[in-house]
This record gives C-alpha cells, structure tokens and sequence, in this order.
C-alpha cells in the first residue's frame, strides 16, 4: 500500500507555484434580451460578449421564450438555461465564437513551423520506425 505523505509548507507552496496556467474569464451575469435577439453575458474581465443562442450546438430550434430566465452556474464558468434543461460553459462558448484560448500559444507554433519550413522542413529521422527497422 502507498504511505501517504504530508507536504509541508514550503513543499506545498513549490507545487502550486509550478504550473501557474491564466485564470479563465468567469460570468458575472447573464440575460437574454427579446428585442436583439442575443443572451448578453458580462465577465470578471469587465468585458461583456452578447451572441445569438440559436449559434449555439442544440439551441437551434428553441424559442424565444425557451432562453428566458438563463442563469449564471458555478463559479461562473457556465450559463445555464432551465427551460431548455441545458448547460454551456462559457470557456467553450468564448471558444466557439472568437476561435481558441489558447491562441497565442498556436500563433507561437504556427510562426515556429513557418520559420521552420523556410530552413527546408523537418529534420529526417535517422532510423526507420516501420517493422524494418526491427
């Protein structure tokens, strides 16, 4: 049986401090408006984004009355809407609409490949991988 070891305070602040990843952006509140058509969310970053929930996965053929009364779940990480009985985070809804979070870190790659393909591409292996090479 493993023997359960207990971290003391230095050790502990050592792991926390090692993967630090940027908070995502919470939901403060949420609503659907009538007139525009659009559920307008407000996050913790001050920014506020309002899309149509007929884009959304599985809203398509909901009402309007069906997005009435969409609320703010968890910590803020999920809008919910009680009619519909459906849940979307908002991390996802972030992503769907304005392309991936972690987009920098793609731009990075992206750039890299590029700089990469001007030198002639990826380096070639040395041995082969196949079953030949056994």
């Amino acid at each position: 049986m493993a023997e359960f070891k207990l971290l003391d305070d230095a050790a502990f602040r050592r792991s926390v401090n090692q993967k630090k990843t940027p908070p995502l952006p919470r939901a403060t509140s949420a609503r659907f408006d009538r007139r525009s058509h659009r559920v307008i969310v407000r996050l913790d970053t001050g920014i506020d984004f309002s899309f149509d929930p007929r884009q959304a996965q599985g809203l398509a053929d909901a009402s309007s009355d069906d997005f009435v009364g969409v609320t703010v779940e968890g910590v803020g990480s999920t809008l919910h809407f009680p009619r519909l009985d459906a849940d979307y985070t908002v991390s996802r809804l972030l992503e769907g609409f304005l392309g991936p979070l972690d987009w920098s870190r793609r731009e990075a790659r992206a750039k890299a490949s590029r700089e990469n393909g001007k030198r002639g591409g990826r380096p070639k292996g040395g041995a082969p991988a196949g079953p030949e090479a056994l």
